[in-house]
């Protein structure tokens, strides 16, 4: 579930557990829009994901969560992500790409080495940069819509 970045070790944790719910479907004429899942939006249907890739920089709580793929492109990854509360130190573990965030249930904190501290609740969206080495702390049942660029 890892190689040095929070949803990059979700995904490879989950391994085929998790099924694409939406592909770019490819028509006669090219690639179609791909609509989200409303139900895995809305946290129904999401598969349990195995924390192995978080214990060496799990800090507090017991990080339970679940996860769905709303879609897999060559770039770009749609992953919905649903968290128990906990706290991750990335400072070891640099995030690996750039990430935006759309916060839709609990809340984030997240806190950057020089200690300065932001809070993000439901309808707050945000963009982690490659490279952040802060703290990532998911307060109470938290849930993500998560945006990754994996071609950067």
């Amino acid at each position: 579930m890892r190689t040095a970045s929070r949803l990059t070790g979700i995904a490879a944790a989950a391994g085929a557990a998790i099924a694409l719910t939406g592909t770019a479907a490819l028509a006669q004429d090219g690639p179609s829009p791909v609509r989200m899942n409303p139900d895995r939006m809305a946290g129904l249907g999401l598969t349990p994901a195995p924390n192995d890739g978080f214990i060496d920089i799990l800090v507090e709580g017991t990080l339970e969560f679940e996860v769905a793929s709303l879609f897999a492109g060559e770039e770009l990854r749609a992953v919905i992500f649903a968290s128990t509360p906990a706290k991750t130190d990335h400072r070891n573990r640099p995030l690996e790409y750039d990430e935006f965030v759309y916060v839709l249930d609990g809340g984030l904190v997240l806190t950057e080495q020089n200690g300065r501290t932001q809070e993000f609740r439901p309808g707050d969206a945000l963009i982690v940069p490659k490279g952040y080495t802060g703290t990532w702390e998911q307060l109470g049942t938290y849930r993500e819509l998560a945006l990754i660029l994996s071609g950067n």
